[in-house]
């Protein structure tokens, strides 16, 4: 399925469902949209299909879950993501580093990994610390600059939402801290 418009995907589903003797689905997409998840965890409750969502809005987590739904999301971890985050910042022996993060839930488990990774590591790391940004209460975006420019590490770790990072990045533009790429 290439289409993931709510319309196409529950007509498709629907589709393939009847007309196919099928125990389970595994739905894999691109994109970031919940309602995916949603639609999915629907499908899921109304027709007794197990269905596992592997990546994009199928394997953003919802909670609660339809009634009867049997709908499995899976999705790399922020452990998994870091560790290979990791592998190439070591593999180009970029080691040191900043941490950026905004309020986004999870952002503390975020910098306690990255420094389980860097403590347990026999690599140098070099953690030059943590900048937690608060984009709400600086709709200007001047806070958000000033902190990005007293970041001394070339490479910054980010964590945040997609929503986030158009706005942390376009500070960093402001800031003079990106290239054309």
């Amino acid at each position: 399925l290439n289409d993931t418009n709510p319309r196409s995907l529950i007509v498709r589903l629907c589709d393939v469902l009847s007309s196919l003797r099928i125990h389970g689905v595994v739905f894999e997409d691109d994109t970031r949209s919940e309602a995916v998840a949603q639609i999915l965890d629907f499908i899921s409750a109304q027709t007794s299909v197990p269905i596992i969502g592997v990546n994009g809005g199928s394997a953003i987590v919802l909670t609660p879950k339809e009634k009867g739904s049997t709908f499995l999301q899976l999705g790399s971890s922020t452990e998994q993501q870091l560790q290979v985050i990791f592998e190439v910042l070591e593999e180009y022996d970029w080691t040191a580093f900043a941490v950026v993060t905004t309020l986004l839930p999870g952002y503390e488990d975020f910098v306690d990994y990255v420094e389980v990774l860097t403590d347990s590591s026999f690599i140098g790391w070099e953690h030059r610390g943590v900048v937690t940004l608060n984009l709400t209460d600086d709709p200007e975006g001047a806070r958000t600059r000033r902190q990005l420019r007293e970041v001394t590490a070339q490479i910054r770790l980010l964590y945040c939402s997609r929503d986030e990072a158009e706005a942390v990045f376009r500070a960093a533009r402001d800031a003079g801290l990106t290239g054309p790429g």
